[in-house]
């Protein structure tokens, strides 16, 4: 908490170092005059924004004096404590423009919100991206006019990033599954859910449709045979396993509902456990061998 608050710093009555920073920053510098002469508006606005755990900025008159929370002095990095006071323009030139269309929309009495936003920002001497929530509303003064935007700031670099490397990875393997020379397909989840399949194996089993469809859904024949429980025993920690030379009856291709047929195949079975969650993968690993189909009226 500040020592020797004043009657002028009573609002800032806040432990954080944002607190003190504000309390002795010469504020008749700035466009916002010196701190006894804030309205009420300013100092009430000012205080509920310390006490907040969320990163905060707050953005003053037409030139967007910055004054800002503890969270967002960790934020900004290299930026804090210069840009307190400064005005946001020049506090973050990389974002100008972004930050202009900002205070004309709040100034008029809009608010804004973006997801993912990507910006590149310089907090530690070398500009990089950044990924964040963003959400911006105006703040009224005594007589009903906006003179301020309040901005929270979630940062979720770490959580897109990682959702994009992840999402790399699928890609790559759904390349390896279509270019593999067998019959290949993932699912995962105890029921067994579909997640990739190659051509080949599309084929094999008659073009059903099967992903985002659990096995028993998608092809309750082979789950008739043993099949699932096969997967289940994997997928709780068998390990791998193979079978060679199992008959199966494979679904019929859709040109041919009333036709039955029965293949004979080889398959591998093993675990992948991404994370926390386990997952199966089924590979033929030979090309079945068909029997001449029968029709049944």
């Amino acid at each position: 908490m500040m020592n020797n608050p004043t009657a002028e710093t009573a609002f800032l009555s806040h432990s954080g170092e944002m607190a003190r920073l504000i309390a002795t920053f010469d504020w008749a510098a700035t466009s916002l005059g010196p701190i006894g002469g804030w309205p009420q508006s300013l100092k009430t606005s000012i205080s509920l924004m310390l006490q907040s755990p969320v990163p905060i900025v707050s953005l003053w008159l037409d030139d967007g004096v910055m004054i800002y929370n503890d969270a967002y002095s960790e934020f900004a990095g290299r930026r804090h404590p210069g840009i307190l006071g400064s005005k946001v323009r020049e506090g973050w030139p990389e974002v100008a423009d972004f930050n202009d269309n900002v205070m004309k929309v709040c100034f008029a009495g809009g608010t804004l919100d973006y997801y993912d936003q990507e910006m590149i920002l310089d907090r530690s001497g070398v500009p990089d991206s950044a990924f964040m929530n963003l959400y911006y509303s105006p703040v009224y003064n005594e007589a009903g006019q906006a003179f301020g935007v309040m901005a929270i700031v979630v940062e979720n670099t770490a959580k897109v990033r990682a959702e994009r490397r992840l999402q790399g990875e699928r890609e790559r393997l759904g390349q390896m599954f279509e270019q593999a020379p067998g019959f290949m397909a993932m699912v995962s989840g105890p029921d067994h859910v579909f997640e990739m399949a190659n051509g080949a194996y599309m084929r094999l089993v008659g073009r059903r449709d099967l992903i985002g469809r659990s096995i028993r859904e998608a092809l309750p024949e082979v789950v008739e045979q043993g099949f699932a429980d096969i997967l289940d025993g994997v997928r709780t920690g068998g390990g791998p396993m193979s079978d060679k030379q199992r008959r199966y009856c494979l679904p019929a291709a859709p040109a041919f509902p009333r036709k039955s047929a029965s293949s004979i195949i080889s398959f591998s079975l093993s675990s992948m456990k991404p994370g926390a969650q386990p997952a199966s993968l089924s590979k033929v690993t030979t090309s079945p061998t068909r029997s001449a189909p029968s029709s049944r009226s």
